[in-house]
């Protein structure tokens, strides 16, 4: 009984010492699960799990991350942004309350565009083209005009030392003489010259003879131009100088002026001879006067 009994215990202790240490064993490895999954065991695993590199959430725009942190700063840049827009719609009215002046003056202060500028160069090309031709047009008759001053000088060099010529008007039988000046002695004697217009030995002139209608008896003036108003358009005319040089002329045009009108006697652009006398009246041209109130003459071109 005893040995049995002795045997049935042991076998109980040994049991119960193999139940104590499977017990044990649960414990420590249970205890030792919880310290792993509380110390980054999970992270153990999952780096077992996942490879290198696994995919992280990306980072937070600036901006957002400024707003998150900073709201009240993020407040105030909006209403700055917002200031600044209410600025700009407000700045149109700032242009229209300026004056038209102050306007030029801002448009002037900008650089043209190309285009304008290049346009601009082309105009200031053209105009310097066309200053150019107005020189040379304002040369060529500053050239003539040397030529015929060079002209005038040559005609000077061989005039004659003696100013008086011969007229004549074949058409009414005149041939009579032209004395310097237009003095009464010289239109007493025939005809008279009047001092400070040309002569046909100078290009250009325009050679006056005044004489009288009836003149003086017995003298060179009676009725020397008497029928001067017979004379036609295209008759001839000549002058002939102190020294044997005549000038033939053609008659161009007739006259009627007033007594006052002194513009008759200037140059014509051309080599003239104008023979002029009196008459009554406008085409009162046979009355023996007494008034002689219009200037008649005529005018012959030289040919």
């Amino acid at each position: 009984m005893a040995g049995r009994s002795g045997s049935g215990w042991g076998r109980a202790g040994v049991l119960l010492l193999g139940v104590v240490a499977l017990v044990v064993v649960g414990t420590s490895v249970l205890v030792g699960t919880q310290l792993l999954s509380s110390t980054g065991g999970a992270q153990a695993q999952k780096r077992a799990v996942e490879p290198t590199g696994a995919k992280q959430d990306p980072p937070k725009a600036v901006a957002e991350t400024t707003e998150a942190e900073e709201p009240e700063k993020a407040d105030s840049s909006r209403e700055d942004d917002a200031q600044k827009d209410e600025a700009k719609k407000e700045e149109p009215k700032k242009d229209e309350e300026l004056s038209d002046e102050e306007q030029a003056e801002v448009a002037d202060s900008f650089s043209a565009p190309e285009e304008v500028a290049s346009a601009s160069a082309s105009a200031s090309a053209s105009a310097s083209a066309s200053a150019s031709a107005e020189a040379t047009t304002e040369e060529a008759p500053a050239s003539a005009s040397a030529e015929a001053t060079t002209e005038e000088a040559s005609a000077a060099a061989s005039a004659p030392a003696d100013t008086t010529m011969s007229l004549s008007v074949p058409s009414i039988g005149l041939s009579t003489t032209v004395y310097e000046s237009a003095s009464e002695s010289s239109l007493t004697a025939g005809t008279g010259h009047l001092g400070g217009t040309g002569y046909p030995w100078i290009p250009g002139s325009n050679t006056y003879v005044a004489g009288h209608r009836l003149g003086y008896p017995g003298t060179g003036s009676d009725h020397v131009f008497w029928d001067l108003p017979s004379v036609a358009i295209g008759d001839p005319v000549s002058l002939t100088d102190a020294n044997g040089q005549t000038y033939d002329y053609a008659v161009s045009e007739i006259l009627e002026v007033p007594i006052t009108d002194l513009s008759v006697t200037e140059p014509v652009g051309s080599d003239v001879v104008s023979l002029q006398t009196c008459i009554e009246d406008y085409g009162n041209y046979w009355a023996e006067g007494p008034n002689w109130n219009v200037r008649y003459v005529v005018r012959a071109e030289k040919v």
